[in-house]
């Protein structure tokens, strides 16, 4: 994949880069005629990931995958990595969207509650003035019909954007992008989880000081309410006995480190 860095876990590699390098790296993959996915690696996806088959395999295929969180950092150090800094879905947006200004960057918004993206589009547009959203949809919830699958591709297809920015949940919106990257004409697929929420007031943002101490987890299950404690609770203490099983095996055992499959 291009000209960024990759570190081989045990069941798929992570992305070692900067913003600035991702940013030039994307207006590669929009201009080169081909599909790109990439998509963002916490705690709650270490511990769904590794005992779901699906996600496992839609991260496996991902042309990127990045450390959103300090457990997946330690992971890589662990797996003699070193990953310059997080790469968050909340922090690359607003930056994407600056840097694609001058290069004619086209955004399409999918996913979220009803009216969450359009009211994210406006917001957007107002904080960059100029930037190009040249489409949103709200999905129904649920497995679509045929009839609603074709009225979603004929949205994103007549829009033609560069860039889809998917609000599903994950692992839904990571499982939806590998499923769907050859079926619609778009050049790169971003599934960002809460991010629309993030940027329309809805949901709040961690603090920097929360990021850089590593508890995002601890931030979340504070704030989230019931569904997001309940999605802590379970993941917090698996995605622990992930970082300690890799390093008893890779570190103690001095056993290789190789993606699954690979």
């Amino acid at each position: 994949m291009g000209s960024l860095k990759k570190i081989a876990l045990r069941y798929w590699d992570v992305t070692a880069c900067t913003y600035e390098e991702l940013l030039a790296e994307m207006d590669v993959w929009r201009q080169d005629g081909g599909r790109h996915f990439a998509c963002f690696c916490d705690a709650n996806v270490l511990a769904h990931g590794w005992l779901n088959p699906r996600l496992a395999a839609a991260y496996r295929a991902a042309d990127a995958v990045f450390a959103d969180g300090g457990v997946t950092k330690r992971l890589g150090r662990i797996c003699g990595g070193v990953l310059p800094t997080r790469v968050t879905g909340p922090q690359l947006f607003p930056q994407a969207l600056a840097y694609g200004l001058a290069r004619g960057w086209r955004h399409f918004f999918y996913g979220a509650g009803p009216g969450v993206a359009e009211e994210l589009a406006d917001a957007m547009r107002a904080r960059f003035p100029g930037v190009e959203i040249v489409g949103t949809y709200t999905p129904p919830f649920g497995e679509p019909s045929a009839e609603e699958w074709a009225r979603q591709k004929a949205a994103i297809a007549s829009a033609k954007p560069d860039f889809l920015w998917v609000a599903l949940g994950s692992p839904k919106q990571e499982m939806w992008c590998a499923r769907h990257i050859r079926d619609l004409a778009v050049p790169v697929f971003l599934p960002v989880g809460a991010v629309f929420d993030f940027y329309t007031g809805r949901v709040p943002q961690a603090p920097e000081w929360v990021h850089r101490a590593g508890i995002c987890w601890l931030w979340r299950m504070l704030t989230g309410g019931r569904r997001t404690l309940r999605r802590n609770i379970w993941c917090v203490p698996r995605a622990a006995a992930i970082l300690l099983r890799e390093f008893v095996r890779v570190r103690l055992l001095r056993r290789p480190v190789r993606a699954l499959g690979a």
